[in-house]
């Protein structure tokens, strides 16, 4: 389920789990649960005294200090619950798997446990493991975005875990938002992946004031906040490549570089730009999308070019996008283009496609009514792939392979 609530995350979690968690949370203490009841009525009454300590912060009952420490506790509680949730999936589970290879009260702990209670276990039982793959999760939903990029440096730099140095290099990293109106408190955590040793630092910087509007005790209102802007650096000393995410272009990625260098390991280094693998979108100008394989091999019965993105070859010229109607029976995308322009050769011969949209159309499945999903590509290598479910990605990678847009989907991509 992409859509996340409590009660609902609660409902599919096994008794123990759910006992584990409560008696482990802060809030744990404010709940009066009778665990022998029978699993419906004790769902009920734990949503029931969550419900009841929510409605007491605006009784007028409780000293001020214990609303704040009562509210601050149960957004703990969702908030907790939520990020459970969304490390509850196949690849945060590998990466718990690798790590806790050699820990057998682990190991004996997963076997009776489905992947919710699994991610559960770790926040319970290893909380740092469970904040360090959060934190690589969350990187990997950046790679190949719009403000990554990846260098090859020298390799097997040591990364110390010295708080001056690495807290001084993200004071250093929060001027390059000072123009954009960032403030000077920043906060970094240091992390490391059992599973390629790579080492992540991930910095928080005081963003510009933003005015949030909101409703606070059923009144509408404004709140001035300072969101934190999030930036990372990744580093693999195998092999020396190190990715970088940061808002500001080029510049702000060569310039997080070189305060790396000078403030965490030492010493200068010398960044070589590595290039995604990029999409070769100039195939799908034959307007076949059809497979060498066919395409119910994996589930789909069809897929359309619902949008194209063209650009001339020269740095001069007209961009322009296409776009198709969403009916399956209809001309796509390319077919719409060469039905409006007067020549085909030209057209080919001075356009790229610099971007399209995909529309799959998925089997039916147990007399259920057919599915469609859709997804970006972008000649340069990125995509919003990542955005799909697990399984969706999973068919939206196979259908580029079909269509031979790219030898290899990469890790991560």
């Amino acid at each position: 389920m992409k859509v996340f609530t409590s009660a609902h995350f609660l409902r599919q979690i096994s008794i123990q789990s759910l006992r584990e968690f409560t008696e482990d949370h802060i809030l744990g203490t404010e709940l009066n649960i009778e665990w022998n009841q029978p699993a419906e009525s004790l769902l009920k009454q734990l949503s029931h005294d969550i419900a009841d300590l929510e409605l007491s912060l605006a009784q007028g009952t409780l000293s001020p200090d214990t609303v704040k420490d009562r509210e601050h506790n149960l957004h703990l509680w969702h908030d907790d619950l939520r990020r459970i949730h969304l490390m509850s999936n196949t690849q945060a589970i590998e990466e718990f798997r690798s790590s806790l290879t050699k820990d057998l009260t682990a190991i004996d702990a997963f076997r009776t446990r489905d992947v919710r209670e699994q991610a559960m276990w770790v926040f319970i039982h290893r909380n740092e493991l469970f904040r360090t793959t959060e934190l690589h999760m969350a990187f990997l939903a950046k790679t190949n975005g719009k403000y990554w990029k990846k260098h090859r440096i020298q390799s097997g730099l040591d990364i110390p875990q010295d708080r001056d140095k690495l807290e001084t290099f993200c004071a250093e990293v929060a001027k390059l938002y000072e123009k954009a109106g960032g403030g000077k408190s920043t906060h970094v955590e240091y992390s490391k992946h059992t599973a390629d040793d790579s080492i992540q630092l991930t910095l928080y910087v005081e963003g510009p004031v933003t005015a949030l509007t909101h409703f606070e005790d059923k009144h509408f209102s404004r709140l001035t906040t300072r969101i934190a802007l999030e930036s990372a650096v990744v580093y693999r000393p195998a092999t020396g490549e190190i990715e970088t995410v940061v808002k500001g272009g080029a510049k702000n990625h060569a310039a997080m570089l070189t305060l790396f260098g000078t403030h965490v390991v030492g010493m200068a280094i010398d960044p070589t730009a590595v290039e995604m693998a990029r999409y070769n979108l100039d195939a799908l100008r034959s307007g076949v999308l059809e497979p060498f394989d066919s395409w119910t091999s994996i589930g789909v019965t069809k897929v359309r070019l619902r949008r194209a993105r063209f650009t001339p070859h020269k740095k001069t010229g007209i961009s322009f996008q296409v776009e198709a109607p969403s009916e399956p029976d209809q001309t796509d995308a390319i077919g719409v283009a060469r039905d409006h322009l007067k020549i085909n050769q030209t057209f080919e011969a001075e356009y790229h496609i610099n971007g399209a949209t995909f529309l799959v159309y998925l089997l039916e499945r147990d007399g259920k009514k057919p599915r469609h999903f859709s997804f970006d590509v972008y000649a340069t290598g990125s995509s919003t792939i990542k955005n799909l479910t697990e399984k969706n990605q999973t068919t939206a990678e196979a259908v580029l392979k079909g269509l031979q847009i790219v030898d290899h989907i990469q890790a991560n991509s």
